[in-house]
Formats: C-alpha cells, sequence, structure tokens
C-alpha cells in the first residue's frame, strides 16, 4: 500500500490542478457579459451588449433586442440568437485577439433578416 501512496497522491493532485484551472477560467457567455463590445459587419460597426439573457444591438435607426445562448459542443463554442425577425440563428464563435468571431452557419442566420456572419470587438 505504501509504494501506491505516492502514485495516488501525485494524481489527485493533478487532479486538483486540472479541475482548477478550468474553474479559474471565464466562459464565453461570462466574457461576453463582462465587457461592451462592437460588432463588426460589412464595413458597419455597432456598439452591443449582453445581459445573462439578451442581446443589444445599438443602430442610428433603432437598436435591437435579441435573446441569445452560448453553447459548447466538441469543443466548439456556438452562438444561438432569436430576434423578432429571425429565430434560432446559429454561428459558430471562433476566439480573436479582441474578441470573437461569430460565422452564420445555418439557414436562419444567413437569411436576409438574419445577422449574418460578424465580428465582436471589445471596446476600450
Amino acid at each position: 500500500m505504501k509504494k501506491y501512496r505516492k502514485y495516488i497522491i501525485a494524481v489527485m493532485t493533478v487532479l486538483l490542478i486540472a479541475v482548477g484551472l478550468t474553474a479559474c477560467g471565464k466562459s464565453t457567455a461570462q466574457d461576453l457579459q463582462s465587457n461592451k463590445w462592437y460588432l463588426n459587419q460589412k464595413g458597419q460597426s455597432y456598439k452591443t451588449q449582453f445581459n445573462k439573457k439578451t442581446m443589444i444591438i445599438e443602430s442610428p435607426l433603432m437598436n435591437v433586442n435579441a435573446t441569445y445562448s452560448v453553447s459548447n459542443t466538441s469543443g466548439k463554442e456556438y452562438l444561438k440568437v432569436n430576434t423578432d425577425d429571425e429565430k434560432n440563428q446559429k454561428f459558430e464563435l471562433t476566439q480573436i485577439s479582441d474578441g470573437y468571431k461569430a460565422k452564420a452557419i445555418n439557414k436562419s442566420a444567413k437569411a436576409d433578416n438574419g445577422l449574418g456572419s460578424f465580428e465582436l470587438q471589445k471596446r476600450k
């Protein structure tokens, strides 16, 4: 039993470190909520903010309020957005240096009333 004790302690230490590192990292949803953003698309830039369940995109004519959720499937992150005009818009999120790239991946997101692909850049 004594010779296994060091092995068991080493394995437990590695597990605790791994759990600690994953728990310390911010989730994408937390990152979106704790920062203010620019939504950049086709040469235009719109101030955007995220609350717990709501995404608000400011434009000169009117604000767009949408519900959103962030999910992780098979190591990839996805943003799902519902606006009044288009439901179930799905985007693949990729982290870039100062924010995220959101690639439209379903018919709703690519539709004329959908948001289409865009980038989120942190406001300074």
